[in-house]
């Protein structure tokens, strides 16, 4: 049985009083080095959509493994990780050098169909993990001194989206100006940014397909609801969600350091004749982290072709 100390305290001799003096500096230094963010230093996040867990292929995935060594980021987030419990998650993310991992499923009491994680070379702070009547939820961690919110958005209606968007930006404003923000995902949203590469044709694309019912209607995936699509505002391409964003005082990372227009989806590999280039996937940094951007990006290359029907997004800044 455990037993509770009730020994008197002795007083410490005076050499282990010399050695208190010491050392009790050098182990507050340590200390300190786990809270703050590393200072004067390029801190590099990936996001990534994995198409449902790389889409459960053990090939697909060594050869992302092998791909994000070379890239070297210091945190990934992750949308549709299917099939991955928290033992998994774990395993991958050490074998790209992430000691730290994080996942959002039903081990921890949340039902998601398609999970939400993040991997870290530092420790990941206050996670919590929220649904409360979202479509995907979001995962909050602290990491680095930085805040993550990282989400999906509801992808086939735009009420939906937006409920979604309003919830997450109301919980970021209760963190102080004065500290570093990141939201990041796949936000199933389009930019007004990106608004002169959206012709006609897509919008007559999306005009077809307003108001279809969605045949996994009443499965867990669709909140076990009855969908049809509804994505257009007032028969419009909808630019509202991304403005909430906006509105909220986050920039866009990817236009911070680019100034034309590249797709996230669909990748190469997964895009069809019907198919229209587009950009849902997004890193966003509040005004304090905005000033340290040094670099963003969407990786488009032959592996990122083909290895999801979502490329990844990159941002690195200088803490």
């Amino acid at each position: 049985m455990y037993r509770i100390n009730t020994r008197e305290r002795r007083e410490p001799s005076g050499l282990t009083e010399c050695f208190i003096r010491v050392l009790k500096p050098l182990f507050t230094g340590f200390a300190i080095l786990f809270i703050l963010p590393l200072q004067g230093q390029e801190f590099t996040i990936l996001n990534y959509n994995s198409l449902h867990g790389f889409q459960k292929d053990p090939a697909l995935t060594k050869r992302y493994v092998e791909w994000v060594k070379k890239l070297d980021p210091d945190v990934v987030s992750y949308q549709e990780m299917n099939g991955f419990t928290q033992n998994d998650i774990g395993e991958l993310a050490e074998k790209y050098g992430h000691p730290y991992a994080v996942i959002m499923n039903e081990e921890y009491g949340v039902p998601v169909t398609h999970p939400l994680a993040i991997t870290s070379k530092y420790p990941i702070l206050d996670v919590k993990r929220v649904m409360d009547n979202l479509w995907h939820g979001y995962l909050y961690s602290k990491i680095n001194g930085i805040h993550f919110f990282i989400t999906h958005l509801a992808p086939f209606t735009l009420k939906d989206r937006q409920k979604d968007i309003r919830k997450i930006i109301a919980q970021t404003r209760l963190i102080p100006k004065n500290e570093m923000i990141v939201l990041a995902g796949d936000f199933n949203a389009l930019s007004p940014m990106d608004s002169t590469a959206y012709g006609e044709d897509l919008l007559n694309a999306m005009r077809k397909s307003e108001g279809k019912y969605i045949t996994k209607s009443g499965t867990p995936i669709l909140r076990n609801r009855t969908i049809y699509r509804e994505n257009l505002n007032n028969d419009k391409i909808d630019y509202s969600v991304i403005r909430m964003v906006s509105d909220a005082g986050f920039k866009d990372s990817y236009f911070l350091k680019n100034d034309t227009f590249k797709n996230s989806v669909p990748t190469k590999g997964h895009a069809k004749k019907t198919s229209f280039l587009r950009r849902i996937d997004y890193i966003w940094t509040n005004k304090k982290l905005s000033k340290k951007v040094i670099g963003s990006d969407i990786v488009q290359d032959t592996l990122t072709d083909y290895i999801s029907d979502h490329y990844p997004v990159i941002l690195k800044v200088k803490l």
